[in-house]
């Protein structure tokens, strides 16, 4: 009964602990472990900065909040829910494909990190680096699972162990190996199997340097030397969704749409190459990658 998992406390002072949940979670819809992990940070009792908070939504939707509740367009109390409101963040290190047995990897993190101006997670973030995601941090104690996902009938949880996680593990191998191919064969196949697929976030930042990223109301997107990464988060979206996500990639356009809603329908600022993009879908993220046609910086996602 359960499956092991892993805290990553904040303070390199305290010890990393193997842990043990205490019943099966085999049902992504009924997915009790996150819940566990949301009320683990709710009751930590870290104030956020509100003024953070409205400042850090302002640059994710284009919409000034404040100015929304003081204009009677939005109620103060629906402004305080959402401020108060304590979720997680979830960045997918490893997905789950034929070649890693089907095994993915996540780490669980407080989504109000900065605003509560908790301290960066270095040993998190060094595990994370290692498997391939150069610059990427995290804030705050770190939680780190493990799923089963054939990508068709079978989803649950399954044990993750205190050894393997570290740099030299075979999750840190596979994952390196993922994302050093992560635009051609296996991964190709993975997104026409599933039709889509986090982090979380989660989708957090994995650039390096300072090229331009972005977030709106409907997505976030980033982008390394070779892809852009966009990942929308839709409340209530399931990995059994997949037949109601439709993705159509073009030589320089994008347009997905979800259960009759399109999320995005817009000219590309740069091009792509239509063969090498994927979508997939897992623990209620859709995320696009674009395999760019050029290894150049693109400064929007979109064009005006």
């Amino acid at each position: 009964m359960g499956f092991k998992y892993v805290l990553i406390p904040c303070s390199a002072s305290d010890d990393m602990q193997e842990l043990e949940y205490y019943e099966d979670v085999d049902d992504l819809t009924k997915d009790s472990f996150r819940s566990f992990v949301e009320k683990y940070f709710s009751n930590l009792g870290q104030a956020a900065d509100r003024g953070v908070l409205l400042e850090q939504l302002k640059e994710r939707t284009g919409v000034n909040l404040q100015e929304e509740a003081a204009s009677g367009g939005m109620s103060g109390e629906a402004l305080n829910q959402l401020l108060s409101a304590t979720s997680v963040e979830i960045f997918c290190v490893m997905l789950p494909t034929k070649d890693t047995g089907f095994s993915g990897v996540s780490v669980y993190c407080d989504d109000k990190g900065v605003a509560k101006g908790l301290e960066e997670n270095p040993r998190a973030g060094g595990l994370v680096q290692a498997c391939g995601y150069p610059g990427q941090t995290f804030r705050g104690d770190i939680f780190i699972g493990k799923i089963f996902d054939d990508n068709e009938d079978e989803w649950r949880r399954c044990d993750l162990t205190l050894k393997e996680c570290n740099s030299d593990s075979d999750i840190a191998r596979m994952t390196r190996k993922q994302r050093e191919n992560r635009c051609s064969g296996d991964l190709s196949s993975l997104a026409g199997k599933m039709g889509v697929k986090n982090p979380a976030k989660i989708t957090p930042d994995t650039m390096q340097g300072e090229a331009p990223k972005g977030e709106t109301e409907q997505y976030r997107w980033h982008q390394t030397d070779d892809e852009v990464e966009v990942t929308f988060k839709q409340d209530g979206l399931q990995k059994g969704d997949k037949k109601v996500v439709k993705v159509v990639f073009a030589r320089q356009r994008l347009k997905v749409e979800v259960k009759g809603e399109v999320l995005i329908d817009s000219a590309l600022c740069g091009q792509t190459q239509t063969d090498e993009c994927t979508w997939t879908l897992s623990e209620g993220v859709l995320q696009v990658t674009l395999s760019k046609a050029n290894a150049e910086n693109w400064s929007t996602l979109t064009k005006s």
